[in-house]
């Protein structure tokens, strides 16, 4: 019974067990079929079919291979490539291609090619006749194209990186058939190609090996390169490279050559027989070995890679080996010669002051061997652009030559060397430059034991001499400059704005020990005088300087202790500076300055450097500190205090503005990289004038970002007397202010005049009175709000000549130009009293009876529906006003034009008069109405029509007058606003016609009588 009962349960278990392995078998067959399955497949014919198949569907000829393997370990073998463009102007065909991929790196992103290996590939391009490349892309061009456009993709190659690739190219060759200069066919063929290639990614070290026959015209050449180099992990760059190779090349005919010039597209000539044997070794971008020859002959090179320069002569030959290290050049030997240049050297370059100075010890065991003879219009021809000169400047003569030498004699060790520019003559950049004299350099410098001795160094020039002696720690020098000289000569070469005449000298003591570099000294300038362009002048009889700095070579950093200059305006002092002497030096910059200036005697700067008018008088002195300091892209300025006392600055025809005492204060940040810049605190502190602000200026994505906030007490009299010049001619304001506004704009940083449309601010102004244009303004306050560039005026009330002006405005910043607008109807001018002044700037443009006026009289009442007007000058046609006036109590005062209308009327004296209520457009730079009645007494004249504000009329006057009784005369007016006239020959015609009408009205009643 138990047995029975067990029987169940056995063959439950041994049914999972079962179910279990078929399912494991089942997975594993599953994997294996793909495993083993995809090679066979990709082995067979079918398989080789169907990659062929897609190959050619994707490039432009046909692939064919005789046989195809794969192996998930041995890799992939193909046998007999075969293929042909459409043109069959290209062919390459390969006896066998094997490589070894590592596929796991291809399925994670990386090209990893193991064992890579083509076996006699065989490249024939051909580029003449209809292979030509311009016909082969007339051709492409015709080829229909599919309506619907395939968004751009990428090969897959782009989207991998390059992980490890090694290369092997056994019994390579490469033919091209290509068109020469004179259109006959001309064959290059690279034969015996041996090539390995080791790729590794950035920051590895690659390496390569090469070797092939150059052949044409049954000349044949050899080339052989090998090398290993190593980039840094950021990508290439020159600076950062590691390696070393070698090249060696032997009678390459550069004219063969012409044809794989042709195929790259190179736009290139070149001609002659070169011969190169080279090795080399690089560390960072420095060449630590270079060692080999180069010997060519009938060089002849142009083409765009040189820029329009040509390289010609009819031997070079360079015999080098040298190795450099961090302080010093090592030169076995250093020979070249052309036909423009012969150099021989041999020794040690120093590259550091330390090495110079070690260099220059009697027991030092280096020396130095040189001579160099160059004809600077020769060589300068050759390599002109490619220096970077401009196309305008050439060389016609000149030589550049000299001789450096070592000596060890007795103990002592002597250096000696000559270098000479003569003869130079050319133009520059159109003119003819000749040096009136030789630049020469001489020196003659002694080693002993314990010191280093300057015999001699000198500088002989026409405009500049220069003399060194002493020893090195103990050295005099003073050296002499003809400014009108030098800029007769050095002029001729660099462009020199100003014109510049006197005469500089400078005399000192000098020491250089241990790498260290120190020197006191005064210099001083005669007779200077600087002419601008414009003919503005500075003068100064005397200038002075003293100086007491060290440059530390060891550190890198100039320490300057004390600078003192002095001239007219007064002195300049430097003390405990430092400036960093590598640029990539994670030192900071310092600079503490103290200034002291008598400002009537800067006038002359100011006058030649900004636009100070030079009849202004200005007055008192200056003192205080100025601070600079730079670290690699930022830059602080600050001022503790600059003391200005007696400030007096008068322009002609204003009040002078009078200062006891001004003292500003600065403190800034400036970051050119980030292009940010911070105004952390400006203050100015005077008896009238008070200012406390900051100021912030920064790049945020591609927009930039401006805030500002600023408090000021100041008395408007003392301000307006001091920016007068700034400010619209006649106006002026009394009154003692405490303001402030804050403002901020967000605008694209390509798009700087958006600043005003996207303007944000807040601020107060106001004064007790003011004067402009004959009003007479009292006590008023207003405050200014601008939202995302529409400022708004707030309405406020105020008295102006007696009357009332009411005002609110709205100005949108977005528009160009910004306008001025009122926000409704409303009455501006309120019984107010007109003036000369007032009728000279505005009312002349309403009508023309109040051009030139001795006396005017009257109140003005001005209604206005609507009105704008620009804030930008030169749009004046754009001021816009629809309104109405009314004047009352009018007098005028010798108006010529209504003095005439009286004349020609008959009429007397005008008394007083009224203008009645007249509605009036002022659109498009023209004023007009259609009726403006003017009364006196018990009769009322009418204008009608057009005034420019360029003065031009188009009016008509309406008189109270007729020659027949019972009706009035209208006449028009002639001239312009500046001289109006009534035009009397219609006057004359009219008084005609109506005598005419009245004699004809009396014959008439005679007869019927």
């Amino acid at each position: 019974m138990q047995t029975e009962k067990n029987e169940p349960q056995n063959r439950s278990k041994v049914s999972i067990k079962k179910v279990i392995l078929w399912m494991l078998f089942f997975i594993i067959l599953f994997l294996l079929i793909p495993f083993f399955g995809i090679p066979l497949w990709l082995s067979s014919e079918s398989g080789k079919n169907m990659i062929l198949s897609k190959v050619n569907k994707s490039v432009p000829g046909e692939l064919k291979i005789s046989d195809l393997s794969m192996s998930w370990f041995t890799g992939v073998k193909v046998s007999q490539l075969d293929f042909s463009d459409d043109s069959g102007c290209t062919k390459i065909t390969a006896k066998e291609f094997s490589a070894r991929p590592r596929y796991l790196e291809l399925i994670a992103g990386r090209i990893s090619i193991d064992a890579a290996r083509l076996e006699e590939p065989q490249i024939s391009m051909d580029i003449t006749g209809d292979c030509a490349p311009e016909i082969q892309k007339e051709k492409s061009i015709k080829i229909d194209q599919p309506n619907d456009i395939e968004e751009e993709k990428q090969s897959p190659a782009a989207l991998l990186a390059v992980s490890n690739i090694d290369l092997t190219i056994r019994n390579g060759d490469f033919k091209i058939i290509a068109p020469g200069s004179s259109n006959d066919i001309k064959t290059l063929e690279l034969k015996s190609i041996n090539s390995t290639l080791a790729l590794r990614p950035l920051g590895k070290e690659s390496s390569f090996d090469l070797s092939l026959a150059v052949a044409s015209d049954n000349e044949v050449s050899q080339v052989n390169t090998t090398g290993a180099i190593k980039t840094s992990e950021k990508g290439w760059s020159f600076q950062d490279t590691s390696g070393q190779f070698s090249v060696k090349i032997d009678q390459l005919n550069l004219a063969t050559l012409g044809p794989l010039f042709k195929v790259l597209d190179v736009n290139v000539s070149a001609a002659g027989t070169l011969n190169a044997d080279l090795d080399t070794k690089i560390t960072k971008g420095q060449f630590d070995i270079l060692k080999g020859k180069v010997n060519a002959t009938d060089l002849d090179v142009t083409g765009d890679i040189l820029k329009g320069d040509h390289i010609q002569t009819a031997k070079l030959v360079s015999d080098v080996n040298l190795n450099t290290d961090k302080d010093s050049v090592n030169i076995s030997n250093l020979k070249i010669e052309t036909d423009g240049l012969t150099a021989d050297v041999k020794g040690t370059i120093p590259k550091t002051m330390t090495s110079w100075q070690d260099f220059l010890k009697a027991d030092s065991p280096d020396y130095l061997h040189a001579k160099f003879d160059c004809d600077v219009a020769k060589t300068f021809k050759q390599v002109k652009t490619i220096a970077k000169f401009k196309q305008n400047f050439d060389i016609n003569y000149g030589r550049l030559s000299g001789d450096i030498d070592t000596q060890a004699l007795n103990g002592k060790r002597m250096l000696t060397g000559n270098v000479k520019l003569w003869a130079l003559e050319g133009k520059f950049p159109v003119k003819k430059i000749v040096l009136s004299k030789p630049v020469e350099v001489d020196a003659k410098i002694i080693s002993e034991q314990d010191k280093i001795i300057v015999d001699k160094l000198a500088l002989d020039s026409a405009f500049a001499k220069a003399d060194f002696s002493g020893t090195t720690d103990n050295m005099n020098y003073n050296a002499k400059i003809d400014l009108a000289k030098m800029q007769s000569d050095v002029g001729q070469f660099i462009e020199f704005k100003q014109a510049l005449f006197g005469d500089v000298n400078l005399a000192g003591k000098a020491a250089f020990t241990k790498g260290v570099f120190s020197s006191t000294g005064n210099g001083s300038v005669k007779n200077f005088n600087m002419v601008m362009p414009d003919g503005k002048q500075i003068l100064e009889p005397t200038a002075a300087a003293k100086y007491d700095y060290t440059a530390d070579f060891n550190t890198k950093l100039l320490t300057i202790r004390s600078a003192d200059v002095t001239a007219s305006p007064g002195k300049f002092t430097l003390k405990q500076s430092q400036v960093p002497l590598d640029s990539k030096s994670n030192q900071q910059t310092n600079i503490v300055g103290n200034v002291a200036l008598d400002l009537s005697k800067t006038k002359q700067y100011l006058n030649a450097f900004t636009s100070f008018d030079p009849k202004a008088q200005l007055a008192g002195s200056a003192q205080g500190d100025i601070t600079l300091g730079m670290k690699g892209d930022v830059v602080t300025a600050s001022t503790k205090q600059i003391a200005i006392k007696g400030l007096s600055l008068a322009y002609p025809g204003q009040q002078t503005f009078t200062q006891e005492y001004m003292n500003i204060g600065f403190n800034g940040r400036f970051d050119t990289a980030n292009k940010t810049s911070t105004i952390e605190q400006l203050t100015i502190d005077s008896p009238q004038i008070k200012l406390n602000g900051n100021l912030s200026n920064e790049e945020v994505g591609q927009n930039v970002k401006t805030e500002g906030n600023f408090k000021a007490a100041y008395s408007l009299a003392a301000v307006t007397s001091l920016i007068q010049p700034f400010m619209p001619e006649g106006l002026s304001a009394t009154g003692n202010r405490n303001d402030s506004i804050s403002f901020s704009s967000t605008y694209p940083k390509q798009q700087p005049a958006l600043f005003k449309s996207n303007l944000n601010a807040k601020g107060t102004f106001g004064f007790d009175t003011a004067k402009y244009m004959g009003f007479d303004i009292g006590k008023t306050d207003f405050n200014l709000a601008v939202n995302k560039g529409l400022m708004t005026i707030a309405p406020f009330t105020t008295t102006i000549n007696q009357g009332k002006l009411n005002f609110a405005a709205d100005a949108d910043f977005k528009s160009t130009p910004s306008m001025l607008k009122t926000p409704k109807a409303m009455k501006v001018l309120d019984n107010i009293q007109i003036n000369k002044q007032t009728t000279d700037t505005l009312l002349r443009y309403v009508n023309p009876l109040f051009s030139n006026l001795l006396d005017v009289s009257g109140k003005l009442n001005f209604d206005c529906n609507a009105m704008s007007f620009p804030l930008e000058k030169g749009y004046q046609n754009k001021i816009y006003v629809v309104g109405a006036l009314e004047i009352t109590d009018l007098r005028l005062s010798n108006s010529g034009l209504f003095d005439q209308i009286l004349k020609a009327t008959g009429g007397g004296s005008g008394g007083l008069m009224t203008i009645s209520r007249t509605p009036f457009i002022v659109k498009d730079g023209i004023v007009s109405y259609d009726r403006m009645d003017v009364s006196f007494g018990n009769k009322t004249i009418t204008f009608s029509g057009q005034i420019g504000l360029d003065e031009r009329m188009n009016m008509k006057v309406t008189l109270p007058y007729s020659f027949g009784g019972g009706k009035t005369t209208t006449l028009p007016l002639k001239g312009t606003l500046s001289k109006p006239e009534i035009d009397l020959g219609s006057l004359l015609q009219e008084q005609l016609k109506e005598q005419l009408q009245n004699q004809f009205k009396d014959q008439l009643q005679n007869i019927f009588k």
